[in-house]
């Protein structure tokens, strides 16, 4: 008999009454940062509770134009995945209704958002958990504003992140828990289809992007036009399927390499899986299937513990986009050194434009300008190298997030604040000291040339 991994009710995130409001149209699933058909708890969640009330699921999917580093890059990538769920959902017998956000910053706003306008509507409204970014503060938004219960899933864990009670210091330390039970959450979800169908008149005019319209769809928004798309990357729950199906006979075999930028041998899944094109189940079930179990196990706790590990961070850690999330032994460490010399000092504008004095460094930049995405070695590289140009930790802090969420397609994301924060000696321990940065762990540029062919990599990324 299949199993599949369990909707349990540690996977819902609730607040107050929970009880659906009778006489209303359907279930309402605002789809944020789960942007898929399939294997979605929050999906699933909105068709069980419209079943159970006798209503159809409508799903509303809107993209604004005045989320923080909102680019071509980040609209392009959001709307190329609109046209698989636009198909699939059809599959499914469910409206989805694509919302894009054409008003100016200056266009009259008092008529209600087609959020709100659709959730008047709702029995119930079921949207997706996320620790991060703008989700939390929409979803308490949302709730103040209607008069139905809101009900947010968690897809985005493999172990649902409210069992996990406390936060964790360390990989060593969430390991065990992760992994007492991963047998019983690690399958498949389910992928049921709704008993009730419907179709509903819209407060709004819905898109159907294709490949062609994309380009003039994003033209027309008012957002930033100089991050322009990372051509090497296409979303959509078909283009990360058919990475994963590369990947898994290719790459996968020789994942003990992967600290190697010049080979392709990471899975490259970030970007789909922020965006939710693809589920992290998917994921660990194909390389499961399919890897030497050496390189399963490492890349099991690397895409399951490290990743559990930062959404640990975010769900625990309100303040985790500053270094108040650091260890106090760290931040101790960073602010006796602030006043050593630095070897030199770059001011944001050369950093953002890679033109620093090293040219690994500047082509690890590149890759985020030109691709969107860098090698996770390297960003620890990038991350280590900008802690010792800037004046303190504080304003090396905002100068990496600022640079990872407005070029990386997987920035904005529990994994980059858990990247970033590491660093700065967060999950980490104590090193031998340096000049500024202490104790805290240090990582050279020069150093590099002994892992691998540095010239190679910057002559890739020219």
């Amino acid at each position: 008999m299949q199993r599949f991994a369990p909707l349990t009710d540690d996977r819902l995130w609730t607040a107050g009454d929970t009880r659906p409001v009778p006489g209303r149209e359907f279930v309402l699933y605002w789809m944020q940062i789960t942007q898929r058909a399939h294997d979605n708890f929050a999906l699933n969640f909105a068709i069980e509770q419209a079943d159970a009330l006798g209503l159809p699921v409508l799903v509303y999917h809107g993209l604004r134009h005045d989320y923080p580093w909102a680019s071509d890059r980040f609209h392009t990538f959001i709307l190329e995945g609109m046209i698989d769920l636009t198909r699939d959902f059809e599959k499914k017998g469910i409206q989805y209704a694509c919302y894009l956000d054409t008003r100016s910053d200056e266009a009259d706003t008092a008529a209600p958002s087609p959020l709100i306008a659709l959730a008047h509507r709702a029995a119930i409204v079921v949207t997706d958990w996320f620790p991060t970014f703008i989700m939390p503060r929409q979803l308490k938004a949302l709730r103040a504003k209607i008069d139905c219960p809101v009900v947010a899933v968690d897809s985005a864990t493999v172990i649902p992140a409210k069992r996990l009670s406390k936060a964790y210091s360390s990989a060593r330390h969430i390991r065990p828990a992760l992994m007492k039970d991963l047998d019983d959450w690690l399958l498949p979800p389910e992928n049921p289809e709704p008993m009730h169908r419907g179709h509903f008149a819209l407060p709004f005019t819905p898109i159907t992007p294709t490949r062609k319209t994309i380009p003039a769809l994003v033209a027309a928004c008012a957002i930033d036009h100089t991050v322009s798309p990372a051509l090497v990357w296409t979303g959509g729950s078909k283009a990360a399927r058919t990475r994963l199906d590369w990947w898994v006979p290719n790459g996968l075999p020789r994942y003990l390499e992967r600290n190697d930028p010049n080979l392709d041998v990471t899975s490259k899944m970030s970007p789909w899986l922020h965006f939710g094109h693809i589920s992290v189940h998917e994921v660990l079930l194909a390389a499961r299937a399919g890897g030497p179990g050496e390189q399963w196990e490492k890349f099991l706790d690397e895409t399951l513990t490290w990743r559990e590990l930062a959404f640990n961070l975010c769900t625990h850690e309100p303040k985790h986009r500053t270094l108040h999330a650091v260890p106090e032994w760290a931040r101790k460490e960073l602010d006796d050194h602030e006043d050593d010399p630095r070897v030199a000092v770059y001011d944001d504008a050369t950093l953002e434009s890679a033109t620093t004095g090293d040219a690994l460094w500047n082509a690890c930049q590149r890759a985020y300008l030109r691709d969107g995405w860098m090698h996770n070695y390297l960003r620890m590289l990038w991350g280590k190298s900008v802690i010792g140009w800037t004046e303190n930790a504080a304003r090396a802090l905002r100068t990496l997030e600022h640079l990872n969420n407005k070029y990386a397609l997987d920035g904005r994301d529990p994994n980059s604040y858990g990247g970033m924060l590491w660093c700065f000696g967060k999950f980490d321990r104590p090193f031998y000291r340096r000049p500024v940065f202490g104790t805290v762990r240090y990582m050279s540029l020069k150093a590099a040339a002994t892992k691998f062919d540095v010239k190679r990599y910057i002559a890739s990324q020219e």
